[in-house]
């Protein structure tokens, strides 16, 4: 009977946790910069998302500190693609999606990657529920690298609070310095499978690439803020709620 239980243990299905942000006070925010990081001209950045409200209002799910200084910002704006926006020194790089992610939307996985280290044609990946889904690629062609040793970090929101995200976020996973080249499907299963439901990362993130990212956040709202990558924990602003609904379901 033990065999039999183990057995059934081992078999169980994954299923992702996922923290509901309410959209007017929660968020996370990280209060100092990211430990060990520098900063690079790559990166990946992963995660699934679900908005509850608020279509055609700006919606941070991702997103460093307020001013004209921005490494990297994630949002859904008013409309309704999703951003991302790259910074380093002068330089800026922007990219989103063809299509509005809305409410309707439902959950949905984002896989973002890129390759500054190139002066003209970067390598941009922007992948929405397995599928290639850039619209717009603009910003300067000079190579430069991404300014990610900010002294803040915020997630469902800008750090400060604006901007709030009505919806849940969950396995947020972002890699500066790291690679993956999403164009090819075994990469993206190390994130989404072939049914489009998500598939565990290892106990601090590694599973993808071998090495923990800087943030990893999987745990259930209650312990949303304790980050299983190498960065740091954040604080919760608000009270998180766990998500009515799983990306695994």
């Amino acid at each position: 009977m033990p065999h039999r239980l183990q057995l059934a243990a081992s078999n169980r299905e994954f299923r992702a946790n996922a923290a509901d942000f309410d959209g007017t006070n929660d968020s996370l925010e990280r209060g100092g910069g990211l430990t060990g990081v520098v900063d690079a001209g790559t990166g990946i950045l992963a995660l699934w998302g679900h908005f509850n409200g608020g279509d055609t209002t700006e919606q941070i799910l991702f997103d460093t500190p307020g001013g004209t200084v921005r490494c990297i910002r994630t949002l859904v704006a008013a409309t309704n693609f999703l951003s991302i926006v790259l910074a380093g020194g002068a330089f800026t790089t922007h990219f989103r999606t063809t299509t509005a992610i809305n409410i309707a939307t439902g959950w949905f996985s984002m896989l973002a990657a890129w390759d500054n280290n190139i002066v003209i044609n970067k390598i941009r990946h922007l992948y929405i529920n397995d599928v290639s889904d850039i619209a717009f690629i603009g910003g300067s062609d000079d190579a430069f690298l991404v300014d990610y040793t900010q002294t803040n970090w915020g997630v469902g929101a800008r750090v400060g609070g604006v901007s709030r995200m009505n919806g849940c976020l969950s396995e947020v996973y972002f890699a500066p310095g790291q690679l993956l080249d999403f164009s090819i499907t075994a990469n993206r299963r190390k994130f989404i499978d072939a049914a489009g439901k998500p598939v565990p990362l290892g106990s601090n993130g590694s599973n993808p690439t071998g090495t923990a990212p800087a943030i990893y956040l999987n745990n259930s709202a209650a312990g949303f803020q304790f980050n299983k990558g190498t960065g740091g924990n954040f604080t919760t602003v608000g009270t998180l709620t766990n998500c009515a609904t799983s990306p695994s379901d």
